[in-house]
């Protein structure tokens, strides 16, 4: 579907049929503006963004906000095909991941300078590993998202574990089976199957570097994809997660696992952005760093924006719609209102003023400083790319069911793979 949609994109692109109309930008209208505003997310972040776009048609009463919001099932599809037709809303909220493999269709997003928005107040580096496209600062990030490992201490102690351990890749096993073995209705993680794909993403980060490099090429070797691929075949024959079957039912929505809903599972991949709504009313959660092989060539932890906001190129009214978004990452009153829905703030002021406000919990700054500490190298474009992650996904999904062995699996994940980049 991604493919298709993508497809269909650059088409109406090389038609010029995309831009035909609004693609030279003028300054902030002084008379009625109307700027829809687009992101996925739940309740919280919703009623966040409203208040924030509330405060400032308060101080822009010239301009009327129109937000377009909902969950993330179907967002990506919905974004590309109204690209697509040219009905766009005026700011989108977009995956990282999605930044290049848009960008690179053409013109779709507008160029930001500091000229438009105060940019000291953001990581430059940040910003050019993450928010950057052929050299052009094609938007801003929300916040910076951190992957964390979250521990529930009472249930590991319950099963005889010490909370406190430092986690390895292989007491993860030789500790986490005690779980399973006590109790065949917990484990020691759910692992669904895309975060299952996130620990083979790590995994062989460790070994490899990458599992796609910069240069468009799978950067690991068959042994090395075996290894891992055997690594996780552990994880299932010694109990240390949930059976595919199982976990296949909450893709991407590992929280909504019964299993985890009922305290029975210890411990679970996560960002930081999302690790409070996760968790929920728990307690007994904790952050930890991640498992780090020795002579790992990159740790494989993942720094990267919660989001992005972009500026649809096409839009009537773009310099209002940097306007705004300035606003959003740089006014104390916006800042407030936003909070940690979209993450910790990627913004020097954003920090600043939630943390005199009391707003970063102590958990979410701790698992912050920690992924930080740990972050390994930024995942290339490619590795990133909509189509390879579904690639992975796949060989992943039939691996999870016991339809591949760990040599068939690294074969058909290398073999797969190259198909799929060469036809990017």
């Amino acid at each position: 579907m991604k493919k298709l949609l993508t497809v269909l994109l650059v088409a109406l692109l090389l038609t010029g049929s995309l831009f035909a109309a609004g693609s030279k930008e003028s300054g902030a209208q002084a008379g009625p503006v109307t700027l829809r505003v687009s992101w996925w997310g739940g309740d919280a972040r919703h009623n966040a963004t409203l208040k924030a776009m509330e405060a400032y048609t308060a101080q822009n009463p010239n301009v009327k906000l129109e937000g377009e919001y909902g969950g993330w099932d179907g967002y990506y599809q919905k974004i590309v095909t109204q690209i697509a037709g040219g009905t766009a809303p005026d700011i989108i909220q977009i995956d990282q991941p999605w930044l290049a493999e848009l960008a690179s269709k053409g013109d779709v997003f507008a160029v930001i300078d500091n000229t438009m928005v105060d940019l000291s107040q953001f990581d430059a580096k940040f910003l050019e590993d993450y928010c950057t496209y052929n050299g052009k600062l094609m938007g801003l990030p929300t916040g910076t998202n951190v992957n964390t490992f979250i521990v529930d201490t009472k249930l590991l102690s319950d099963f005889g574990i010490d909370p406190n351990t430092v986690w390895t890749w292989e007491n993860m096993i030789s500790e986490g089976r005690k779980i399973n073995q006590k109790d065949k209705s917990a484990y020691f993680s759910g692992a669904t199957p895309d975060i299952m794909r996130f620990w083979f993403e790590v995994y062989i980060a460790q070994l490899a570097g990458a599992v796609v490099d910069n240069n468009k090429r799978v950067a690991f070797t068959e042994a090395q994809g075996t290894e891992a691929f055997t690594y996780l075949k552990r994880w299932f024959d010694e109990g240390i997660v949930a059976p595919f079957s199982q976990t296949s039912l909450f893709y991407q929505k590992f929280q909504e696992n019964p299993t985890w809903i009922n305290g029975k599972m210890a411990t679970s991949w996560d960002w930081v952005s999302s690790m409070d709504k996760d968790i929920g009313a728990r307690k007994s959660f904790e952050t930890r760093q991640y498992p780090v092989m020795a002579n790992a060539v990159n740790t494989g932890v993942l720094m990267r924006p919660s989001q992005i906001f972009v500026v649809n190129n096409n839009s009537k009214n773009k310099a209002e719609a940097i306007k705004l978004l300035n606003y959003l990452f740089t006014d104390p009153v916006a800042i407030e209102k936003l909070g940690t829905e979209r993450g910790i703030p990627s913004t020097v002021i954003g920090r600043s003023v939630l943390a005199e406000k009391g707003m970063i919990s102590q958990m979410a700054e701790k698992a912050t400083n920690e992924g930080i500490a740990q972050a390994g190298d930024p995942q290339s474009v490619y590795q990133m790319n909509s189509e390879v992650i579904q690639t992975m996904q796949d060989v992943i999904d039939e691996f999870g069911f016991g339809k591949l062995t760990p040599a068939q699996a690294s074969a058909k994940m290398i073999k797969s793979l190259e198909a799929t980049l060469a036809s990017l």
